[in-house]
């Protein structure tokens, strides 16, 4: 298969596939740089399109490709996603964009009563369509020449915490926690049925698929998460978050966790038992925890036996590589223009 702005695109392939089955003898490096000789066009902003007007944002998108460089492991890609509650929207909530900003939007509850609510896909539902027909629109110009992600699969406890209200949820979880795992399971057969929508949509048996984050897999890949664990136990978070998320592991060819914030930390260790769970992103937030030192994180990740995504200074590469057991690693840097970004590449893989 080739990608008109990856020529390398098989070569990269290759080393995902030894990435995933930890055979890889070095990291994966993705770094992104401008094009010598043009000036560069960034990439439309995230939640562009939802307002219905693709071709702005197709024009953008191949402006943006065609005045980068994608270097080592890095694959040029476009994620349709019109906010964090997108996933939400295929179960038939609305969502509602802010006023002050085109980068924000929420899902509106509709879930008063579990035992009146129904919890399925919704495939006629307005988010549905628009998303399906931008995925075409995108491919028919991209096919060939970059790939397109999925929006985020944001189920499990975050869903339903969107759909009823976060406030309500919680306490749901308290007083009603049969109900809570009533609404897990039926959205678990909806989410099957989204997800294959989705890489069906995205020819994802052919080309494979890419996360958000650039991480590629030959088959389905996804970043499962539960923000929403930073405000349970970690017995709620076994009994409501772990089997929705196992499920999602196993569901997925290659995966990769979000654990967001301070207050997820609780779980990691059982985050990372979960045996089909590939790699992990660590998030702090922002704050004092954004400026703090997260070495030993990464260091108890790794002795955990997960490999890490991380966008770090590469200095901080530097001192960080020789303490990892793992090499199951997508390092993600920046650099001005080719020539350095090529060099820094190499330097990165031979930490």
């Amino acid at each position: 298969m080739k990608l008109e702005f990856k020529p390398d695109f098989e070569e990269c392939r290759s080393r995902f596939s030894l990435f995933w089955k930890r055979e890889n003898k070095s990291p994966l490096v993705s770094v992104v740089t401008p094009k010598e000789g043009v000036a560069p066009i960034d990439k439309p902003p995230y939640m562009a399109g939802h307002n219905g007007e693709f071709e702005p944002v197709i024009e953008q998108i191949y402006k943006w490709a065609s005045t980068h460089e994608f270097i080592g492991d890095a694959i040029p890609f476009y994620q349709v996603e019109f906010g964090p509650d997108h996933f939400s929207a295929f179960l038939g909530a609305d969502l509602k964009f802010s006023a002050d900003s085109n980068t924000t939007s929420w899902a509106v509850p509709f879930v008063s009563d579990w035992d009146q609510a129904e919890i399925k896909f919704r495939k006629d539902s307005f988010w549905w369509e628009r998303t399906i027909r931008f995925i075409r629109a995108l491919r028919k110009e991209f096919d060939g020449k970059l790939l397109i992600a999925a929006p985020t699969l944001s189920a499990g406890m975050d869903c339903l915490a969107a759909v009823r209200g976060t406030q309500e949820f919680l306490m749901d979880t308290v007083e009603c926690p049969g109900k809570v795992l009533g609404a897990l399971e039926a959205l678990w057969l909806a989410y099957k049925e989204i997800a294959d929508g989705l890489f069906f949509e995205l020819n994802s048996e052919k080309t494979g698929s890419i996360n958000r984050h650039g991480v590629y897999s030959a088959g389905k890949t996804a970043v499962p998460q539960c923000d929403f664990s930073c405000m349970i136990s970690p017995e709620m978070f076994e009994m409501f978050a772990v089997p929705f998320i196992e499920k999602e592991t196993r569901y997925l060819d290659n995966s990769e966790y979000h654990l967001d914030g301070p207050g997820a930390l609780v779980h990691l260790k059982r985050i990372c038992s979960l045996p089909k769970l590939g790699i992990v992103q660590w998030v702090p937030g922002a704050g004092e925890a954004a400026l703090s030192d997260w070495t030993e994180l990464y260091l108890k990740i790794d002795a955990l036996g997960k490999g890490m995504i991380m966008h770090e200074p590469p200095e901080y590469y530097r001192k960080l590589m020789p303490m990892l057991k793992t090499r199951k690693l997508f390092l993600k840097a920046t650099a001005p223009d080719k020539q350095s970004g090529e060099k820094l590449y190499r330097e990165i893989i031979n930490y």
